[in-house]
C-alpha cells in the first residue's frame, strides 16, 4: 500500500512539472541561503589555514579599563604581555601581534597592504606553509631586525615570478629583507592574516611602569595554545590572576577586564563588544537560528498556497477517488507525502546549490563581507547541520499540508461533482 501511494506521489509530480519546479524553487533557495549562512559563520570560527587547530588555542583580543567618570576599550597592551602573561605561559604557547595598514609603492599603483607585528613564538603556534625560505626567530626579534615574510600574492605583485628571498622592499621609508613567502591567507583568520609579517620589536611602544600598565588598553591579539600540562582551565586561571594582580595595582582608581581568554567561537561572537556586556554564546546562537527559522518558514507558506492552488485544480479527481472509498487519511497522507518529497529533493538541491555556489563564486559572495583571500578557506559539508536544516524544512513541509488537508476533510463528493467548488 505504502508503495502505491510512493506511485501516486510520484505521478502527482510529474504531471504537474511546473508545480513542482516552483515548488522545489522555492525550497531550494532558502535551504541554499541558511547553508551558506552557516558556513560564513564556520569559516568565521575556525578558517583553515594557520588557524586551522583553534580549537587548541584560546584567544584575547578586548581590554577596557574602568574609571571614574572614563574608560578605555582597546586591544591588550603590550606592557602586559611582556611582563605579565610571558610569565605564566610555558615557552611555545604566547602568541601576539599587532596588525595595520601601510602603503607600498609599485610602479603604476601604491597598495594599501595589511602588515602585522609578531613575536617569534606566532610562527610556532600558527601553521603557515612556506613557499620559500623561513621565518624570523628569537635572535632577529630581539635584534630588531629589518626582516619581513610576505605572502605568495605580494610577492607575485612586488617581484614576479621569481624568488623572493634575499630581495628587499621599503615600509614606511625603512628598508626590510625578505627572508620568508608563505601561502596566502584568509582575512577571515583574524589572529593571523596579513601580506607582510615582521618582527614587533622593530616598532613597539610600551610602558614597563606597573601603575601606566594597569590602567591602558592597547594594540595587541593574544593567543594562548593549550597542552597537556596547560589547559584551557589553567589558562583562564592564569590569566584571572594576572588581573587581579593588575587591579591591586590600580587599587581603586581604576579596573581592568579582559573579554577572555575565550575558545574561537566565543572570540567570534564577542568580536568588538564591550567585556561587560557580552552575555554568553546562547543568544548569538538563538539569533541565527532565530534567522535560519524565519527563511525556512518561507517554503512552507509557498507549498501551502501551492497545494491549496493544486486541490482546487484537483477537486474532481478528489471527489472521484471519495466517492470510490479513499479515506481523509489517505487523501491527507497524500499532500503531506507530495510535501515531504518535494521538501526532501528540495533540501538536497540546495544544498548542491549552497556548495556549488561557494566552490565557483566564493571570492565574490565574501567580498561582499570585506573579506580577503576567501580562496583560501576550506569549505566543509557540515552534514549535522543539513539534516537539522531539513528536519525543520520537513516539520513545515507538513505543518504547510494541515490546511489542505482540513480542505480535503470537509469535501462533499458529490457537490464537487455537479460542479461546485471545493
Amino acid at each position: 500500500m505504502k508503495y502505491i501511494h510512493l506511485k501516486q506521489i510520484r505521478e502527482q509530480l510529474r504531471q504537474n512539472r511546473f508545480f513542482t519546479f516552483l515548488s522545489l524553487f522555492g525550497v531550494s533557495i532558502p535551504v541554499m541561503i541558511v547553508m551558506i549562512m552557516i558556513v560564513k559563520v564556520e569559516l568565521s570560527i575556525n578558517p583553515g589555514g594557520p588557524e586551522k587547530d583553534n580549537d587548541q588555542m584560546l584567544f584575547l583580543s578586548r581590554t577596557k579599563v574602568r574609571m571614574e567618570g572614563d574608560r578605555a576599550i582597546g586591544y591588550v597592551n603590550l606592557g602586559i604581555i611582556e611582563k605579565y602573561f610571558s610569565e605564566i605561559a610555558p615557552e611555545g604557547s604566547l602568541a601576539f601581534s599587532r596588525s595595520t595598514l601601510t602603503p607600498v609603492f609599485l610602479e603604476n599603483e601604491v597598495l594599501d597592504v595589511p602588515i602585522r607585528y609578531t613575536n617569534a613564538d606566532f610562527w610556532d603556534i600558527f601553521d603557515f606553509r612556506f613557499v620559500e625560505g623561513s621565518h624570523y626567530n628569537h635572535e632577529k626579534v630581539r635584534n630588531k631586525d629589518n626582516v619581513v615574510v610576505i605572502s605568495r600574492n605580494l610577492r607575485r605583485k612586488l617581484f614576479g615570478m621569481q624568488d623572493a628571498v634575499g630581495e628587499t622592499m621599503e615600509l614606511e621609508g625603512e628598508t626590510y629583507r625578505v627572508i620568508g613567502v608563505v601561502e596566502d591567507v584568509t582575512s577571515l583568520a583574524l589572529n593571523a592574516y596579513s601580506e607582510v609579517w615582521l618582527p614587533y620589536t622593530i616598532k613597539s611602544f610600551k610602558s614597563l611602569d606597573p601603575g601606566e600598565i594597569a590602567k591602558s588598553a592597547g594594540g595587541y591579539r593574544v593567543t594562548f595554545r593549550a597542552s597537556e600540562d596547560w589547559d584551557f582551565d589553567q589558562i583562564q586561571s592564569d590569566v584571572e590572576r594576572v588581573r587581579s594582580r593588575l587591579n591591586q595595582i590600580n587599587g581603586e582608581q581604576a579596573e581592568i577586564l579582559f573579554g577572555g581568554p575565550a575558545p574561537a567561537a566565543e572570540s567570534y561572537f564577542r568580536g568588538f563588544r564591550d567585556p561587560e556586556t557580552y552575555e554568553g554564546n546562547l543568544l548569538n546562537y538563538l539569533a541565527l537560528a532565530g534567522k535560519a527559522l524565519l527563511i525556512l518558514f518561507l517554503p512552507a507558506l509557498n507549498l501551502m498556497s501551492l497545494n491549496l492552488t493544486r486541490i482546487q485544480e484537483r477537486s474532481q479527481e478528489i471527489a472521484i477517488r471519495k466517492a470510490f472509498g479513499a479515506t481523509r487519511k489517505r487523501m491527507a497522507f497524500q499532500i503531506m507525502g507530495e510535501n515531504a518529497v518535494l521538501t526532501i529533493l528540495g533540501g538536497l538541491t540546495g544544498l548542491m546549490m549552497a556548495y556549488g555556489v561557494m566552490y565557483f563564486f566564493k571570492d565574490q559572495i565574501f567580498a561582499g563581507f570585506f573579506i580577503r583571500n576567501a580562496d583560501q578557506a576550506t569549505i566543509q559539508i557540515n552534514y549535522v547541520a543539513f539534516l537539522l536544516v531539513m528536519g525543520v524544512s520537513l516539520v513545515f513541509s507538513i505543518l504547510s499540508g494541515l490546511i489542505p488537508s482540513l480542505r480535503i476533510s470537509r469535501l462533499q463528493p458529490a457537490y464537487v461533482l455537479k460542479g461546485g467548488e471545493l
